[in-house]
């Protein structure tokens, strides 16, 4: 998807719905690149789907534009029942600028592994949470992955005037020696 705008107007609605889970596999790539993309709650919405990038894939949302200033507790702009990076592959949000709420990805669990990336470089995020993970102890990054965050700017989004941090449920690494 590129050079693309999309909006969507309703409280409850979102710019792009996934039904049955969202896969990149055997070295594919999704690129979100130069879209601007406007709704008032949800950009990305697959509550009852899975994220899974695996096999040398890559899935990139970069130097794009996402606006959805809901103001309500635990509604995110990308929103995903649970995500997984495995397989030497790379989620990845570069250069991108996002105006939003609550979160800009919340899942409920995110888990990085097999020499995996996930990447957050030269971004601007005005928003309470980058990532927000729902499940205690959500979060696993294993076997050599990395989590990559260079260069972003976080300022208060709609959501909170006080609030804005990287993560949520932050538990010890699984790898003995991680790369953060």
């Amino acid at each position: 998807m590129t050079r693309s705008t999309l909006a969507c107007g309703g409280e409850s609605c979102a710019a792009i719905l996934v039904e049955r889970g969202l896969g990149v596999n055997l070295s594919s790539v999704f690129y979100m690149d130069n879209c601007a993309v406007r709704s008032q709650t949800h950009v990305m919405y697959a509550i009852a789907s899975d994220l899974r990038v695996s096999g040398g894939s890559v899935f990139s949302i970069q130097n794009s534009s996402w606006s959805a200033p809901s103001r309500e507790y635990y509604k995110g702009a990308f929103v995903i029942r649970d995500v997984a990076v495995d397989g030497g592959s790379v989620l990845q949000i570069v250069s991108s600028t996002f105006r939003l709420g609550f979160a800009m990805l919340m899942a409920s669990t995110l888990t990085v592994s097999g020499g995996s990336w996930l990447v957050h470089r030269d971004n601007k995020f005005r928003t309470a949470y980058v990532v927000y993970v729902v499940k205690e102890n959500g979060v696993a990054f294993r076997d050599r992955s990395v989590w990559s965050i260079l260069d972003n700017t976080l300022t208060y989004g709609s959501y909170s005037p006080n609030l804005v941090r990287m993560t949520s449920k932050w538990s010890p690494p699984s790898d003995w020696r991680p790369i953060i």
